[in-house]
């Protein structure tokens, strides 16, 4: 069953809209020391105030990423549409269903075949990376799970029975 003139033209709305709202967000691009102004001059500096600035500079540029990956994917999605290829997917080559094009209109893949696709990319994690976040994993759930046995809630008995 393939997409009906209503479903396609619908789903071309959603990606033109969505890609009007992603260009349409003009973001301002400053330096640091223009961000800062007069904090950079002063005396009173404190770097708190740096740090904030720096860290909304970090957010927005990793916002920023996002939505030029997500332009890409939409962009994407439009020529797949212009070449007759929109709704198929790219990895076995069946039907992608409404459904799903309705909720991701710029999708690639069907759920089955995407789901396969995040499924090896956590296999391709190195060894040591598995080993080290499942270490972490372990010491996080030791410290949470099993409080009485913490370093922290330690520290913090010692100190309650020296006062």
């Amino acid at each position: 069953m393939s997409l009906s003139k209503e479903q396609r033209d619908c789903l071309y709305h959603k990606l033109i809209d969505l890609k009007e709202g992603l260009q349409g967000e003009s973001k301002e691009d400053q330096s640091m020391s223009e961000a800062t102004g007069e904090l950079s001059n002063g005396v009173d500096n404190h770097l708190a105030d740096h740090g904030s600035i720096y860290l909304d500079r970090v957010t927005n540029q990793t916002l920023d990423g996002v939505d030029q990956n997500l332009l890409d994917e939409v962009n994407s999605a439009l020529e797949r549409m212009e070449k007759g290829t929109y709704g198929i997917c790219e990895k076995t080559g069946k039907e992608i269903p409404y459904e799903r094009l309705e909720a991701v209109p710029y999708a690639r893949r069907t759920i089955e075949a995407q789901e396969e696709a995040e499924g090896d990319l956590k296999t391709d994690v190195p060894s040591y990376e598995r080993e080290f976040h499942q270490q972490v994993k372990d010491l996080s759930n030791k410290e949470t799970i099993d409080q009485k046995s913490s370093q922290t809630y330690e520290i913090l008995d010692r100190e309650q029975d020296s006062q």
